[in-house]
């Protein structure tokens, strides 16, 4: 018998462990991005970083360039990451939803 064989106990535990360790992940990542939005507004209320732009600095077409360029490589890899997960298991979404509340 093997240990991680689909419905079996083993492959139930590697998926909850999976999703937990997602769910852990996904909220320090959240945790730390909020964290350098708060300190970026305290940095520019305090007067540290200014934040104006003038016309020549940042114009519609390298924003755009930028985003065509590297918009499709993200999607692809996020569906491709997607398609691994197997997000309609009750143990992976049981992981997730562990993590979240107490990682």
């Amino acid at each position: 018998m093997v240990l991680l064989e689909p419905g079996g106990l083993g492959f139930i535990a590697a998926t909850f462990i999976i999703g937990l360790l997602l769910g852990v992940i996904v909220k320090r990542v959240f945790k730390l991005a909020l964290a350098i939005v708060a300190l970026i507004v305290v940095l520019v209320v305090t007067g540290y970083v200014n934040l104006s732009l003038s016309q020549g600095q940042i114009k519609q077409e390298t924003i755009y360039h930028v985003i065509s360029n590297n918009l499709p490589s993200v999607v692809t890899t996020a569906q491709q990451v997607a398609t691994l997960l197997p997000l309609t298991s009750a143990a992976f979404l049981a992981g997730i939803a562990l993590g979240l509340w107490k990682g």
